[in-house]
């Protein structure tokens, strides 16, 4: 079975394509990850909100990201590290993402952790691949601040 690789390119006029769906999977999981939330019109819920954050207060010791104002915005007062199961943390609203946008995958874990030496965030995204069920495991790290 082949797989299309996204971003989308096209070579020789047909669209590059893999037979490698863990390959497939982890482009499709990066760009969802690096793809700003609500910049794509047709759909606005696609995308992830930390290429949005860098300009945010972020407090090291506990963190989590807010501003001064009284901004109601879902995106703010959420910790980053932490698993699916909180729902106070990215790695839920990621988690939710990747079970909404990559049909693919079933039983997906995502947890994030601060890495306050590196100022950096590490991604581990675990799921099952549904044609062959066989385990899947994404892993990234995104600099920040």
């Amino acid at each position: 079975m082949t797989h299309l690789l996204t971003p989308l390119s096209v070579k020789k006029g047909t669209l590059k394509h893999t037979d490698d769906i863990k390959e497939s999977l982890n482009l499709s999981i990066e760009l969802l990850l690096n793809t700003p939330l609500g910049c794509i019109p047709s759909d606005p819920e696609y995308g992830f909100v930390f290429t949005g954050l860098k300009f945010e207060i972020f407090e090291e010791s506990n963190g989590t990201i807010h501003t001064e104002s009284n901004d109601n915005s879902p995106i703010y007062k959420k910790k980053i590290s932490g698993s699916s199961k909180n729902i106070q943390t990215f790695a839920s609203e990621l988690n939710e993402a990747i079970r909404q946008y990559e049909p693919r995958l079933r039983d997906t874990a995502t947890v994030m952790t601060y890495i306050r030496e590196k100022k950096e965030i590490l991604v581990a995204v675990r799921g099952i691949i549904l044609t062959n069920l066989e385990p899947y495991e994404y892993r990234t790290s995104i600099k920040v601040w």
